[in-house]
This record gives structure tokens, C-alpha cells and sequence, in this order.
């Protein structure tokens, strides 16, 4: 059976990779286990960004030598979104500092002031009201807010959702699978399984698959942690240079 597979990277990464020794992934490898015998893979899309290096400078460079070390397989095709990064204002439950907490109990909106850290009447913590700027004087309470910087990547879920629908309609796969547990896939999915009869199974890399993806999809297949450690790259790419970051 031929069968392709879609993979969100960042819905990967942060769903199953994250944090774990296993970041290393090959995903051939990984497609392979996770489906049954008959399916043949020919091709895995794989979806993702570059990323931003704003909050882990060293970012950049490792993603790069795992891109490099993903373009070694010949079943991999790459497709890049964009990774957004900004900085926002935004109401806060409650700020520790220094491993500490503010006095004020989480549930309390906090006025205007500077208040003070528990355990230590020496430090304050400023607090104003949301959306009036520093140096001004509010005249309503707010909740604690902080500025920070965000990263959103852009594109992944639109650019899998079309590779999807465009290679059933031109008959490239008769199973796919498709790796996310991305709700706004529900109808790409539901179209390619129900109108186009594809065989379509979904794989989250939370564990539970999303109700809706469940039901538009033909089957549900469950991502094991002993699957990703049995599914890594050597740790030097054989016949080149690439090697797994030391930081993994």
C-alpha cells in the first residue's frame, strides 16, 4: 500500500521530543513503526520553520544540523513556514521572582503600586494597570503584567492540510498518516478519508488523539516512547560529518 506521511515538526517536537533524548528522530524510521506492514513509505513531508535564536541563541544552529541531517534520507521532503517573533503585554495570574511570590494571593487583582515579595519586605515588585504606559497614573486596578516575547510559527498547518488534499486528488498515495494532533486539520482530513476514500490514520504525539481528528479519520495509531528511542539517527550520520548536537 502506498502511503505518505505528514508530519507537523513543531507539533512533534513539543508534543513528544521535547525535553526527552530523543529529539535525535528519524522519522522514516519512526513511520515505519508506527504503521502496519502493508503500508510501503515512499515519502514523508515534513513541516516546519527556522527558528528564531531571540530566546535560546543556540537554536539556529542546532535545528540546522538536524535539517541537514533529515535531508540524508530520500524519502524526506522539507516545507518550510515562517516563525514569527514579538513581544506583547499581557495580564499575569501571579510572577515568582527569585523563587519567591508576590504577598498577594493569586486570586486578588492587584492595584496600581509597588508590592512587596514574600519573604522579603526589602524587594518590591511594580505593578500597574494593563495597557495604561510606565510613568502614568492609572486609575483602575489591573492584574500583575509583564512584557515578553513570544514566537509563533506560521504556516505548517496550511502547507500540510494542502499537500495533503493535492496528493490525494492526484492519486500519490492510497494510505496516508498524518503526524499532529492539530484540530484545524479535521476537514483536510475528513475530505482525503470520507470524499477522496483514502486510508488516513492519525497519530498525535500527545498520546490521546483529538476526538474530532479521530472521527475523520479511518484509523487511530498511538505514539510510544519506546518507538522514538528505538527510531534515532546514529549519532554521526554515516558517510558524513553531521553528528547529534552535544546539547541533545
Amino acid at each position: 500500500m502506498r502511503t505518505r506521511v505528514y508530519i507537523d515538526g513543531f507539533n512533534l517536537y513539543y508534543g513528544a521530543l521535547k525535553g526527552t533524548p530523543y529529539r535525535w528522530l528519524d522519522p522514516v524510521k519512526l513511520s515505519t513503526s508506527l504503521l502496519p506492514s502493508r503500508c510501503v513509505v515512499d515519502k514523508v513531508r515534513y513541516f516546519t520553520a527556522r527558528v528564531s535564536g531571540v530566546v535560546d541563541p543556540g537554536a539556529p544552529a542546532r535545528q540546522q544540523i538536524y535539517l541537514s541531517a533529515l535531508q540524508t534520507l530520500p524519502e524526506i521532503e522539507l516545507h518550510f513556514g515562517r516563525f514569527l517573533t514579538k513581544t506583547l503585554w499581557r495580564p499575569l495570574v501571579n510572577l515568582p521572582v527569585a523563587g519567591e511570590s508576590i504577598a498577594t494571593p493569586a486570586s486578588v487583582v492587584l492595584p496600581a503600586g509597588d508590592h512587596p515579595v514574600s519573604g522579603s519586605s526589602a524587594r518590591t515588585l511594580p505593578v500597574r494597570a494593563f495597557g495604561v504606559p510606565p510613568g502614568t497614573s492609572p486609575r483602575v486596578p489591573n492584574a500583575v503584567i509583564a512584557e515578553f516575547h513570544t514566537v509563533e510559527e506560521k504556516g505548517s498547518d496550511v502547507n500540510l492540510a494542502s499537500h495533503l488534499l493535492n496528493d490525494a486528488w492526484k492519486g500519490r498515495f492510497d494510505a496516508a498518516a498524518v503526524i499532529s494532533n492539530d484540530t484545524d486539520l479535521v476537514t483536510p482530513v475528513q475530505i482525503v478519508a470520507a470524499e477522496q476514500g483514502k486510508t488516513v490514520f492519525m497519530v498525535s504525539p500527545r498520546g490521546q488523539v483529538a476526538y474530532q481528528l479521530g472521527q475523520a479519520a479511518s484509523h487511530v495509531r498511538h505514539l510510544r516512547p519506546s518507538m522514538l528511542k528505538k527510531a534515532q539517527f546514529p549519532a554521526t550520520i554515516p558517510g558524513t560529518t553531521i553528528s547529534k548536537p552535544t546539547a541533545w
